[in-house]
C-alpha cells in the first residue's frame, strides 16, 4: 500500500480526488482503489518539549506544579532534542500509526516549502518509519497541476536539506525563546513577561524606530520658484546657491522671492534644452506574498495575516491560485503552454472582456527561469471549485488583473522635458503624456504607478527659442515625516531590509540575499506582536505601545537589530543549500544565546502589563467584561518569592500576583493561600494592609 501524507485535510483531499481508483472515506484518512491511501496532520502535529522536561528534578515548582524560572537553570540546551505529540492531535497519530503498519511506501505532501518538508518528515521520524518515501511538490491544486504533480514524484531523500532548514529554525527559534524570554524576565521590575524573539523583537524596533522618527521629526519649511512661459518650470536648485542647505531645500525664503523678481524683471526665458521621446512601461512582475499583502493592504486595507488566510483558501480551498507562501515574483519560461489553458478558464470565471483583448503569445517579463526559486509568483490556475467569501473575491482579482496585464503590451506615454534659461538660472518643466493604455486598461487607466508627474501641456520647443515670462511665484512647502507603518508597509521593510540600513556594504549584500523572517512567517509574526500588547492597530496603521518602546530600548542592539536577524535568514538559506550543517547553525545560536544572558544579568528591564485585554491591538475597544469582580492584570512571577516584582506571602512565603478589582483597584493576592493586601502607599512593590473582609 502507497500511503500519502498530506499537511492539512483541505491538501490531503486535494491529492485523493485525482488518484485513480475508487473512493471512500474512512476515520481520518481517504481510501483511493485498493493500494493507495491518503491521510493527513493538521500542521504541527508533533512539537518540541518545553524547557521543564530539560531542568534537573529538584527546581523549586509554583503553586501550578511549574518549574520556577531561576537563572540557575539558563542556559537551557538539550543534550538531545526530543518532540511530543500534541494533546489535540494523539487521535490522529493513532491513524497515521496504523496506517504506517500496513504500508509499504510513503509519499510526504507536505505544503511545498522548508516548513511543509519538516513537518511530514518529523511525523515519519518520531514513528520510527523506516521504509521507501517520495515527495510530492504541489504548486498548485488544479487538476492539470495536481496530476503532473503526481507524475513526477521525487526521492524524499533529495529534499534532506530542506528539512534540516526548517529544522534549524525551530531550534533556533527555541533555543532564543526560552532562555532569552526567562533572563530578561527575571531582570523586570514590572509586572509582565518580556517576550524575546529571534524575528519578533527586530521587527518591533523598526515599528518602534519608525514611530519615534515621526514623533521627533521637526517639518523644515522651504521654497519651490517658479515661472510660467506658457507652462510651469520650477528652477533647478544649485547646492552652492545662496539659501540652499546640507540637505539639498532651498529655505530662504527671501532668496526665492528675489529669484522670482529678476524673472519677473527680466521677462524672457530661452530654451535651453527640449526632448520629446515616446517611451514604455511594461507591466508590473507577478505577486510574491509580501507584494501581494502590499497591495491588497493598501487597497483593501486587509491585514497581512487576512491576506495570507484568503491566498491560502484560494490555494486549499478554491484550488483557483498556486502556493501562496512564495517570495518569487517571476513565472518559468516552461509554463508559457499553459497560458492559453488559464486564459481559457478566466474567461470563464467572469473576465471574458479581458481575456478578449489578452494575446496568450506575448512573453513578458515575468517569464525568465533563471530568477524563479523554490516556488514561482502567484498565480490563477484557472479553476475554480466552490463559493468565494467576499474578501478572497476581492483577493482573487487582483491576482487575476495582474496576470492578465502580462499579455497586454505596454503602457505607451510621451515623456516631454523642458529646460529654460532666465537671468543666467535654469528651470525645468516635465510632462508625461500617454498614448496607449496597453496593459493599464486591465485596470481602468487607474493604475498611475505612482506617477505625480503633471501631464500639463508643453508644446514642441526648439532650441534657443524666446518664451516670455507670464508669471512667477514661489511655492511654500514643508517636509513631512515618514508614513506610519501599515500591515503592507511593514511586511515590505521586513522583506527589503536592505532598506532600513546605513551601512552601504551591508546594504548591498541584504539587497541580495536578506529580508527578516520568511513569506511564510511574516504574518503571524506581526499578529503576535499585536497579541502580545508590543503593537496596536488604529485604523490601517501599526503603532508601538509603551511596553514594546520599553522592551526594545532594554534590550541589546543584539536583539533588536534587522540586520543581524536577516543574515541568521541568510545562514538558514545556506543550510536548504547543503552549504552549512543543522549542526553548525545551532551551536552558533547556542554561542549567541549564552552571550545575551550575560547581557540579562547585567540589565534592568522595566516593562509592565503587555497582553491587552479582548479586542485590543486590533483596532477594537480594549474593554472587556470579566466574570466576578476580579481581574488579572498580570502573570504570577516566575521567579523566586524573592523577586521584587511580586513580594512574597508572609504567611507561606509563596509568591503574589497582582490582581484588578472591577474599580481597577489593584491588590495582591497570594498564589498559595489566597490571602490577599493591598500594595503599600509608599512602595508599590511592597505588601500593605491585609484585606481581610474580602472574599477573592
Amino acid at each position: 500500500m502507497k500511503l500519502y501524507i498530506a499537511e492539512k485535510p483541505s491538501l490531503g483531499k486535494g491529492i485523493a480526488e485525482y488518484l485513480p481508483g475508487p473512493k471512500s472515506k474512512g476515520n481520518g484518512f481517504i481510501q483511493c482503489g485498493s493500494e493507495t491511501v491518503v491521510t493527513w496532520c493538521f500542521g504541527h502535529i508533533f512539537e518540541q518539549e518545553e524547557p521543564d522536561f530539560y531542568t534537573p528534578d529538584d527546581v523549586p515548582t509554583t503553586p501550578k506544579g511549574k518549574k520556577k524560572w531561576r537563572f540557575e537553570e539558563l542556559p537551557i540546551f538539550p543534550e538531545q532534542w526530543k518532540k511530543r505529540a500534541k494533546d489535540d492531535a494523539k487521535a490522529q497519530i493513532k491513524v497515521i500509526r496504523d496506517l504506517l503498519k500496513k504500508a509499504s511506501s510513503v509519499v510526504n505532501a507536505g505544503d511545498p516549502d522548508r516548513e511543509g518538508q519538516l513537518l511530514v518528515d518529523e511525523v515519519l521520524e518520531e514513528l520510527r518509519w523506516k521504509g521507501p518515501t517520495q515527495r510530492i511538490w504541489l504548486a498548485a491544486l488544479d487538476e492539470q497541476s495536481v496530476r503532473k504533480a503526481l507524475a513526477s514524484l521525487k526521492d524524499n531523500q533529495d529534499y534532506q536539506n530542506l528539512r534540516d532548514s526548517a529544522e534549524s529554525r525551530a531550534r533556533a527559534d527555541w533555543l532564543m525563546g526560552m532562555n532569552l524570554t526567562r533572563a530578561f524576565t527575571l531582570r523586570n521590575s514590572g509586572a509582565g513577561v518580556v517576550s524575546v524573539g529571534r524575528v519578533q523583537t527586530p521587527t518591533l524596533a523598526l515599528v518602534v524606530a519608525r514611530d519615534e522618527k515621526i514623533e521627533h521629526f521637526k517639518p523644515k519649511d522651504y521654497y519651490v520658484p517658479r515661472i510660467n512661459a506658457g507652462f510651469w518650470a520650477t528652477w533647478e536648485l544649485r547646492e552652492d546657491f545662496e539659501g540652499v542647505d546640507v540637505e539639498d531645500y532651498l529655505t530662504d525664503r527671501k532668496a526665492a522671492d528675489r529669484l522670482v523678481s529678476r524673472a519677473k524683471a527680466d521677462g524672457k526665458a530661452s530654451v535651453k534644452d527640449f526632448t520629446c521621446a515616446e517611451k514604455q512601461q511594461q507591466a508590473s512582475l507577478g505577486f510574491s506574498l509580501a507584494e501581494l499583502q502590499k497591495v491588497c493592504s493598501a487597497k483593501l486595507g486587509m491585514s497581512a495575516q487576512n491576506v495570507l488566510d484568503a491566498a491560502q483558501a484560494l490555494y486549499e480551498e478554491h484550488k483557483a491560485a498556486t502556493y501562496p507562501r512564495t517570495d518569487c515574483r517571476y513565472l518559468p519560461e516552461e509554463q508559457h503552454g499553459d497560458a492559453g489553458q488559464i486564459l481559457s478558464g478566466l474567461a470563464k470565471a467572469g473576465f471574458a472582456d479581458l481575456v478578449k483583448a489578452a494575446d496568450s503569445n506575448r512573453k513578458s517579463a515575468i517569464w525568465n527561469t533563471g530568477k524563479v526559486t523554490a516556488h514561482h509568483a502567484i498565480i490563477p490556475t484557472g479553476s475554480m471549485q466552490g463559493s468565494m467569501r467576499p474578501a478572497v473575491a476581492k483577493v482573487y482579482e487582483i491576482i487575476v488583473r495582474s496576470y492578465l496585464a502580462q499579455f497586454y503590451p505596454p503602457y505607451m506615454y510621451r515623456a516631454i522635458r523642458a529646460i529654460l534659461t532666465c537671468t543666467g538660472e535654469d528651470w525645468k518643466a516635465t510632462a508625461n503624456i500617454p498614448v496607449s493604455a496597453g496593459w493599464k486598461a486591465v485596470y481602468g487607466m487607474t493604475d498611475d504607478d505612482n506617477d505625480d508627474t503633471p501631464a500639463q501641456p508643453i508644446p514642441a520647443l526648439k532650441k534657443g527659442q524666446v518664451l516670455t515670462v507670464q508669471d512667477a511665484d514661489v511655492q511654500a512647502k514643508q517636509t513631512k515625516p515618514p508614513a506610519r507603518f501599515t500591515d503592507g508597509s511593514l511586511i515590505e521593510a521586513m522583506s527589503n531590509i536592505h532598506k532600513v540600513v546605513e551601512d552601504e556594504a551591508a546594504k548591498a549584500k541584504l539587497k541580495e540575499t536578506s529580508g527578516l523572517g520568511t513569506e511564510a512567517t511574516r504574518a503571524s509574526i506581526i499578529e503576535t506582536l499585536l497579541t502580545r500588547g508590543f503593537l496596536e492597530r488604529k485604523g490601517k496603521q501599526i503603532l508601538s505601545t509603551q511596553a514594546g518602546r520599553a522592551l526594545v530600548h532594554a534590550l541589546p542592539k543584539d536583539l533588536t537589530d534587522p540586520v543581524l536577524t536577516a543574515r541568521w535568514e541568510d545562514a538558514l538559506s545556506s543550510v536548504s543549500e547543503g552549504r552549512v550543517t543543522l549542526q553548525q547553525f545551532e551551536e552558533a545560536q547556542r554561542k549567541f544565546v549564552v552571550r545575551m544572558i550575560e547581557a540579562a544579568k547585567a540589565t534592568t528591564v522595566a516593562v509592565g502589563q503587555t497582553r491587552p485585554t479582548s479586542g485590543a491591538g486590533r483596532g477594537k475597544s480594549s474593554a472587556v467584561k470579566t466574570r466576578g469582580k476580579m481581574q488579572k492584570v498580570g502573570p504570577s512571577c516566575p521567579s523566586c518569592p524573592a523577586c521584587p516584582a511580586c513580594p512574597a506571602c508572609p504567611a507561606c512565603k509563596k509568591p503574589t500576583i497582582i490582581l484588578k478589582t472591577k474599580k481597577g483597584d489593584a491588590f495582591c493576592k497570594c498564589e498559595g493561600c489566597r490571602s490577599c493586601w493591598w500594595p503599600d502607599k509608599q512602595d508599590a512593590r511592597k505588601l500593605g494592609t491585609k484585606w481581610s473582609e474580602k472574599k477573592t
